[in-house]
Order: C-alpha cells, then structure tokens, then sequence
C-alpha cells in the first residue's frame, strides 16, 4: 500500500511538473523548486544570510567607484551637545556639492528634470516665499533653507546616485535614535511627515503579521480614543479595523477597557507621547507591560513631542518613560519639521531592528524598467528636505534645543497658570509634559466655543477640540512675545461669551453643538467630505 502511495505522490508530482512547463517554461520549473526548497527547515535562513553577504559585497563595491564619493563615515551617533556653527555647516555642504554628479553635465537620465535657469529661479522664489519660519530664528531658518536650496534638484529615489543625501538620511535616523534612547540596532527611514511615518508604521505590521500570522484574516489594533486620526487613516488605507478604548477623567488611557480589547485578531498596539489634544503621555510603561504580555508589537506616536519630551526630561520634568527605553516599545514616530525646528515636511519613523523595518520596504524584481525598490511611500523623495533636515539636528545641538525648550516651557507655565485665575476657565489635565495644552470652560454659562469665536473676531486662529469641548494651544516661540496680549484677549472673550446664551448657537460654536447632537456621525463624516470638496473646488 505505501508503495502505491509512493507511486501515485510521484505521478502526481511529474503532471504538475510537466503542465507547469508548459504554462510557464523552465523558469517557472525552477521558481516553484526553490519555493518549496525555502520551507525545508534551515533553507530560508541560509539564503537570506548568502543574499545578505551579496548585499554587502554589491554595496562596498559600488561604494568605492569614482562616481559614488561622500558615502556615509563616522556615523554620528547623537545630536551634537553644541550646535555646529553655521560657517562650519556651510562649508561642509559645498565639500559634499563639490562631490556630487553635476546634473548640467549630462551624466545622468534618470531622476532629476529640473535644473537651474531662470523657471527655475521663480519657481525657488516662490516656494521659498511661502516657507514658515521655524521659530528657532533667523540664522536657524536661513541656514536650513540654505541646504534646501543646495540639495533641491536632488532625489533620494535612488540612494546611490545622489551620496550626500544618504548621508544625510543615515545621520538623522541615527541622531533621533540616540536622542529617543535607541541602541546601535534601532533603524529608520526620513519621511516627508508624521502621516507617512505613521502610515509606514501601520503597513509594516501589517505586512509583518501577514508573513508571521498568515492565520489572521482580520487585521486590528487597539488604540487609545485620542491617538491621531492619521492612524485611522492608515487603517482605512490597508484594511484594518483600528478598536479605540476610551480615556479616564485624567485624559489617558483606562488601562483595564484597553487590554480587554485585545483579541486574536490583535497586530499592533498603540500609544502617544504625548497625545496631540491634550498634550499628555499615555501610560507608556503600563502599555508596554501589556504588550509584553500578549507578545505584541508596540508603536508610540511621538510625532508630536518627539523632539521636545527628550529635553523637558532633562530640564527636569517629571515624565513617564516612553521611548526605546521601555523594553517593549518597538517602534517611534517624531517629527523634525515641528520642534526639530526643520523645514516641512520631514519626520522619522524609528524600528527596534531591520527584523521588523523589512516589511516596510517595498520591492518589485520584475519590472522592464529594472529592479525597483523604495523604503517608503513615495518614490522620489526631494533631497532639500533630507538636507535641511541633517542641517537642523546639527546647527541647533542639545544646547539649543535644551534652550528653547526651556523658554516653551517657562511660558506655558506662566500661561497655564494666568489661564486658570480666569474665572470659568480651566486647563485640562494636571500634567505638565509638554509646551501644550487645552483650555475649557467649568461654567456651564461660559461656551468655551463661543470664547473661541469672539477671539477670532479679535484676529486669533483658535483650534477647537471636543469630547470635551476645548481650546488647544501650542506654544512656540513666537508666541513668547505675544503672551500678555493673549492673555488680555481671553479675559476680554471671556468676560463677553459669560452668560450670553446666544453666542453658543453662532458661528462655529454653534456647528460643534449640532455635530454633538448628530447620533450618527456617518452624516457628519459627509459633511466634512462635501466641505473638503468645496474648498478645493475652483470657482
């Protein structure tokens, strides 16, 4: 009988063999023999250590040619304790420029359409224009837009090509691990902002349970209610259904409704530091002790403070740990353009290891147009934000960066306490994390949206929040000079919306009070598509 068994395991074998070279040839023959050799024990890791060895030879090799100079040496590991000065700066930038492929020359036919010529100029004219200052002054804006303009022309698409943005990219992936407390193994990739971070961060787990828990069909993960809805999006975008756990009256997480939302179908959990409404870490080291628990990745968000939290730490705030020094955390998301003081859009997505940061990277071996690979969602990546983002990290140095954070802080300080002497205003939390926070109303005959209201009529741009409703305020340092001025406006506000009734059913307010009374919020989901697509609609 097993003879016969054997026979007809045979047979078997040679039809498919024989009507796959048909279909698909000797080629076919030999991708299907190496896909069952790969699920022998042993098989994938020793080709995946031989592909690894090629790799590095590939890279060595091609790292020594003429044409590929300025490759990335003496890594820095860390955020210089003292911001290099700007003239230090300049002169190494012009030293990488002067070792770069020179587009005019005509070497290149790929990558790159734009060069310099007059079009050119207005169109730098024109986007320079309409670049926001940093806030960290004048010299700190002029030096990165400087890089910017040197590094315009250039694409990351391919990192050979252009080496000094590999440079770059390497140097300020490893700068923000060590200020977020990352080893030698922690691994990222520059973004053009948080919500690629984010999005890159979602697809990789993703990604990675689909090839580790292929039995899982129905992809979810547990957040807290105030993630950011760039995580939503990310959801909506690669089919999974993201489960948010409600928040107690300190405005984090209830730790008991979010692990018992954690089931099966679990791939990811997630935390903020801090979460942008309020301005408050989650309980990153209780999360982490459930992560650890379940064996679940953990992501935190600090796109928001990651480039502030590290130094108010050190100035010495109470802070709880929430980066790479909870054992359980791995991976980061934090953005250069917000108080890394670059330009927009640029942000860092941080992975514990390459074991998990592969599945972000996208590869396709069969294309006429060559092998083509790509680390992140875009594809042509502008090499002046790599640039002036290396340039930001290097000129502001912990000393700067523990300067300003030291002047936010002092002032958030001084505003959140002139706020609350205000009668019927309130911030909301106790903690102070970061140079943020949310302002409402504990009288019922004070609108906090109606404040809102009567400050714009006064010539500020207020950020309105709900659940509860609130006033969000971040402070940067322009806002330093104007404090007083703030100050008067809100006690004139509130004086003016105390007891008037009628100012709750005007303006915006009196949107967010019909929105609150909607039980389906599908119809006001509607209303902000159909208001999207009138805005962007030329009349």
């Amino acid at each position: 009988m097993l003879e016969f068994l054997s026979q007809v395991i045979l047979a078997y074998v040679c039809i498919v063999t024989v009507l796959l070279f048909v279909r698909e040839g000797p080629s076919g023959v030999l991708r299907a023999l190496v896909k069952r050799l790969r699920d022998l024990p042993g098989v994938d890791t020793l080709i995946h250590a031989f592909v690894g060895r090629e790799v590095r030879k590939f890279v060595r090799q091609i790292d020594g040619k003429g044409g590929i100079q300025g490759k990335p040496q003496n890594v820095a590991l860390g955020i210089p304790a003292k911001g290099i000065p700007r003239d230090e700066l300049l002169r190494q930038m012009k030293d990488l420029k002067r070792q770069e492929i020179n587009i005019q020359d005509g070497l290149v036919f790929a990558y790159v359409y734009t060069g310099e010529g007059e079009h050119f100029d207005c169109v730098q004219k024109a986007y320079e224009l309409f670049t926001e200052g940093s806030g960290a002054g004048e010299e700190q804006d002029s030096l990165v837009t400087e890089f910017s303009r040197a590094f315009m022309h250039e694409n990351a698409l391919n990192p050979m090509i252009f080496p000094a943005l590999r440079k770059f990219e390497t140097e300020t992936v490893a700068m923000t691990a060590n200020m977020l407390h990352g080893d030698h193994n922690v691994v990222g990739s520059l973004t053009s902002g948080g919500t690629e971070s984010i999005l890159l961060a979602v697809k990789t787990y993703r990604d990675r349970a689909r090839a580790l828990f292929p039995r899982i069909t129905n992809p979810e993960i547990v957040a807290p209610l105030t993630i950011h809805p760039a995580f939503v999006k990310a959801c909506g975008y690669f089919d999974i259904k993201i489960i948010h756990t409600p928040i107690g009256d300190d405005f984090q997480p209830m730790l008991n409704k979010y692990r018992a939302a954690i089931t099966p179908n679990t791939i990811l959990l997630l935390a903020s530091a801090p979460q942008y409404c309020h301005g408050i870490v989650d309980p990153i080291e209780q999360i982490g002790e459930i992560a650890a628990e379940f064996g679940l990745p953990l992501h935190v968000d600090a796109c928001f403070g990651g480039f502030m939290l590290p130094w108010v730490e050190k100035l010495g705030y109470e802070l709880p740990q929430f980066d790479f020094r909870v054992n359980a955390v791995t991976s980061m998301s934090a953005d250069i353009h917000k108080y890394g003081f670059g330009l927009k859009g640029s942000s860092v997505v941080l992975y514990r290891s390459n074991d998990i940061r592969k599945y972000q990277i996208f590869a396709y071996s069969e294309w006429p147009g060559g092998l083509f690979g790509s680390p992140g969602l875009a594809g042509t990546r502008p090499g002046g934000n790599i640039a002036s983002s290396w340039a930001a990290l290097m000129s502001m140095g912990e000393d700067g960066y523990m300067h300003i954070a030291k002047q936010l802080m002092d002032a958030t300080n001084k505003l959140k306490s002139s706020i609350r002497e205000i009668k019927g205003l309130c911030i909301v939390g106790n903690e102070d994390h970061m140079p943020c926070f949310a302002i409402a109303s504990k009288d019922q005959d004070l609108d906090i949206l109606a404040l809102a209201d009567v400050m714009e009529s006064q010539g500020w741009k207020m950020e309105r929040q709900q659940l509860p409703d609130s006033i969000h305020c971040t402070i940067l340092p322009h806002h330093v000079p104007h404090m007083d001025k703030f100050l008067g406006s809100l006690r004139q506000a509130a004086d003016t919306v105390r007891g008037n009734k009628a100012l709750s059913k005007k303006g915006t307010a009196g949107v967010y009070g019909m929105v609150a009374k909607i039980p389906d919020k599908a119809v006001v989901d509607d209303f902000l598509v159909q208001f999207f697509t009138e805005v962007y609609t030329v009349k």
